[in-house]
């Protein structure tokens, strides 16, 4: 059975071999340094994902971004970058980055970035029954649609980022801000690219996973301390999200330390 392929695209050669080294265990690496070889590899062949550096030789990592998304615009990118900002990892975003990793970059997390994306990628139908929580992976920020930030969409994002866990609603958050919840709704949708809904899910979820990654707490124990009281919606939508159910995954992940 052919593996799939992913495209590494940095022109840092030591970075390369190393993430080739972790990559080449589950997928074909093929690997370009400049933005030129990396367009050049996507026309020719098969492409699963690409892993993209931001700073290039000859172009940034957005206009290799731009063109890759006129020519396979559903093709999943993760990027790379050690000149992060927000608004570099905001314009990522929008521009349909669909993982974000500054340098140094943590091998392990990248990988199951890619491992996530890949298996979406090739198992589509399987997002689209989903309804509206079908958008809970993407990792965005805060944009107004001119591009500036949003002080009140980065405050909204503070308190949830703070108070997750709790029975945190729209109309509350409205109240907290000010706002009506329509016109928060309307603005948090336009900033973010998904709902209030979405984004407070994404956020549990990740959570789930840090606390997931360690010994403490059973289960159950790590859903409800994310806000999470139906366990088994909690363990559909973190299998959905990550690939792996919450036991499934502290086992890859408990393993992982003892080797």
């Amino acid at each position: 059975m052919t593996r799939p392929q992913v495209l590494l695209v940095d022109d840092e050669r030591r970075l390369r071999e190393v993430v080739t080294l972790f990559l080449s265990e589950a997928y074909d690496v093929r690997q370009a340094a400049t933005g030129a070889e990396a367009i050049s590899i996507l026309h020719r062949e098969p492409v699963a994902a690409v892993v993209l550096d931001y700073r290039l030789p000859d172009r940034s990592g957005l206009d290799v971004l731009i063109e890759i998304r006129s020519a396979r615009p559903r093709l999943p990118v993760v990027m790379m970058t050690g000149y992060g900002s927000e608004a570099l990892c905001a314009s990522a975003l929008r521009l349909g980055v669909r993982d974000y990793f500054p340098k140094p970059v943590n091998i392990g997390d990248l990988l199951d970035s890619v491992r996530r994306l890949v298996s979406e990628a090739s198992s589509p139908g399987e997002e689209a029954d989903e309804g509206p929580e079908a958008d809970i992976r993407l990792p965005l920020l805060p944009l107004s649609p001119t591009g500036e930030l949003d002080l009140s969409i980065q405050k909204a994002i503070k308190l949830i980022q703070l108070r997750y866990w709790d029975d945190l609603t729209l109309a509350g958050l409205a109240r907290e801000l000010g706002m009506s919840k329509y016109h928060l709704s309307r603005r948090f949708k336009e900033a973010m690219g998904v709902t209030f809904r979405s984004y407070l899910l994404r956020t549990r979820l990740e959570r789930a996973k840090v606390l997931l990654s360690g010994t403490q707490g059973s289960i159950t124990e790590v859903a409800h301390s994310v806000g999470f009281g139906d366990l088994p919606r909690f363990d559909k939508l973190f299998k959905r999200y990550t690939g792996l159910t919450p036991s499934a995954y502290r086992a890859q992940h408990l393993a992982r330390g003892n080797n």
